[in-house]
């Protein structure tokens, strides 16, 4: 009898642990759509909606240790809850303000709910339920967020022909229902149990200088590793136009209104969904592999800029994401293989670092090239920083091979 009961409260745990992570990327999937183009219709410039939009990640980056620490320090029920509240003010913000120093306070809180959320359920599943469990809800977890994503960027679409606005309402109703989950089934469910360890504030943050430090180390010493930092930093860096200002080039079309962009948005998701099988079944995961790949993915984005009908842009947004479907994943082995195990969270966190600051300086500077000339712009410009790079690397593996 007592194991039934424990079995049937580990299944809720999992149910709430899933329902959590699915309304929490409800809020990127409704807004993944028609974000910028929200942006836009509130008179923003590129340079202005780079900025902001890189806000939250620079926010998430330098918070997630300290966040981390508090998590630890308050208990994952808490925080769970705060990360609701965070994203509830993020939502609130975009639905009744239209100034740019609000917006800049939505994106900090949209930061620290986003740094707040990473771990803490991960830590709340594992802490309730058994290891074994906890790695199948995992899976399940990822099929769960892609369906999600789907949906309710379709759904993003629809509501933002009616009114642009409307996305946010929506994702704030998701918001408090995430903090009433919080607030009202997990401490049923939490167990009863301390934990072993706490950390201070200021450990984690001795943690994160000793991070910087030995990776930086590390890194200088392995010549292939570096490499594989700075070409994903790279790559970082010339997918980020794409990323911006595929919703406003396909809105510029006539006749095309925003439920047709949340569609494109769906089918870019099931496209990276396609680079991801191929990848899995037939290509070698190779650096090798991911260079000739990104060189593909350079000519693709150059491409982008000379496509003046909507169904072949359309289109080349879609070769971009399968691309992406194969690069993702490959950037991630090829990194992971190359370490050694004793160094790889040091240098996971550093190549996070790197990554972070050439996206931050991608958005800004393709940000005043897109104000000061056109999108195209920053598409050829990227596009061509990418096959340069990635040419340069890929030429001296084949003559290895040959």
């Amino acid at each position: 009898m007592i194991e039934r009961t424990e079995a049937k409260k580990i299944d809720r745990v999992k149910k709430i642990y899933l329902y959590l992570n699915c309304l929490f990327e409800f809020y990127a999937g409704i807004t993944g759509a028609t974000f910028i183009l929200f942006l836009y219709s509130n008179h923003l410039d590129t340079m202005e909606t780079n900025i902001i939009v890189a806000v939250s990640l620079i926010t998430t980056f330098f918070v997630e240790i300290p966040t981390g620490a508090l998590a630890d320090y308050l208990g994952y029920v808490k925080t769970s809850i705060l990360t609701g509240i965070l994203l509830c003010i993020t939502n609130i913000i975009f639905l009744f303000c239209n100034t740019i120093p609000l917006f800049v306070v939505a994106q900090i809180s949209l930061g620290l709910a986003s740094a707040f959320e990473s771990g803490t359920l991960d830590a709340w599943v594992i802490e309730n339920t058994s290891q074994k469990e906890s790695e199948h809800i995992f899976i399940k977890k990822n099929k769960f967020i892609s369906i999600i994503m789907i949906v309710a960027g379709f759904m993003g679409g629809i509501i933002a022909d009616f009114c642009l606005k409307g996305i946010f309402l929506f994702a704030l109703i998701a918001s408090l229902l995430f903090v009433g989950l919080s607030v009202f089934i997990m401490p049923k469910l939490q167990g009863s149990f301390a934990r072993e360890q706490k950390y201070s504030i200021l450990d984690n943050v001795n943690g994160m200088k000793k991070i910087v430090i030995d990776s930086f180390h590390y890194c200088v010493k392995d010549k292939s590793i570096r490499n594989i930092i700075l070409f994903n930093s790279v790559l970082t860096f010339a997918f980020s136009p794409v990323f911006v200002f595929w919703s406003p080039a396909l809105h510029n079309f006539e006749n095309v209104n925003y439920t047709l962009i949340g569609l494109a948005w769906v089918f870019m998701r099931a496209a990276m969904l396609v680079g991801n099988i191929v990848l899995e079944k037939w290509l070698h995961k190779s650096f090798l592999t991911l260079s000739a790949v990104s060189v593909a993915c350079g000519l693709c984005i150059i491409g982008l800029a000379f496509f003046k009908k909507f169904w072949l842009l359309f289109l080349g947004i879609l070769l971009f994401e399968f691309l992406l479907g194969l690069i993702y994943p490959l950037k991630e082995t090829v990194l992971n293989v190359g370490i050694e195990s004793e160094n790889r969270a040091t240098i996971l966190s550093f190549n996070s670092l790197v990554a972070s600051l050439f996206n931050y300086v991608s958005m800004i500077l393709m940000g005043k090239l897109a104000t000061i000339f056109t999108i195209e712009m920053t598409w050829i410009s990227s596009g061509i920083a990418l096959v340069i790079i990635s040419t340069v690397i890929l030429v001296p593996n084949i003559r290895k091979m040959a």
